[in-house]
């Protein structure tokens, strides 16, 4: 295991190996001796465990959490969106690693952002993020890189502003 993919408690335990181990105080680092005393092994485990709190783990798989759902949605007959309809969505985009950082919004424009859900016109994220919402539901979608047009997480908050239900195909179930 490569000291990058080990946690900060992983690096912290086998830098203290490497000290107990050595009886002369000291580590090798190629052919040199490098003394380490205990204030540099606590120096090194401040430096893991901050570097790792600042770089979040990029995640694997799409997140959806529910931020706002109105109470028509939990009706049995709540029309929610499914591919082939066109949605009106209002959006801020911020980057995965910098959450404070809005990359893209529409938030103060005068009309939402339409696309057909379904065929491709937004990222893959969007595609399955926006599925089975209801009209005024609000969603966070923390999106992984493999879901976004270029290749890094993102976070988006989105709200469902309208939905026009396509005529279904000729022969076609509505569902």
């Amino acid at each position: 295991m490569s000291p990058a993919s080990m946690g900060s408690e992983g690096r912290y335990h086998r830098a203290l190996a490497c000290f107990a181990h050595t009886s002369t105080n000291a580590t090798t680092s190629g052919n040199a001796l490098i003394p380490l005393r205990w204030n540099d092994l606590l120096a090194i485990s401040v430096v893991f465990t901050l570097a790792d709190e600042t770089v979040p783990k990029k995640p694997k798989k799409l997140r959806i959490e529910t931020l706002y759902e109105p109470a028509h949605c939990h009706k049995k007959n709540a029309r929610k969106s499914r591919k082939g309809d066109e949605l009106n969505v209002v959006y801020s985009g911020a980057f995965y690693t910098d959450p404070d950082t809005v990359f893209d919004t529409n938030i103060g424009k005068p009309d939402p952002l339409k696309f057909t859900l379904g065929v491709g016109k937004v990222m893959p994220g969007w595609e399955q993020g926006m599925t089975k919402m209801c009209i005024g539901e609000r969603r966070k979608l923390i999106i992984p890189g493999d879901l976004t047009f270029n290749g890094e997480p993102a976070i988006y908050q989105v709200e469902l502003k309208g939905l026009k239900r396509k005529a279904p195909s000729p022969g076609k179930s509505e569902l």
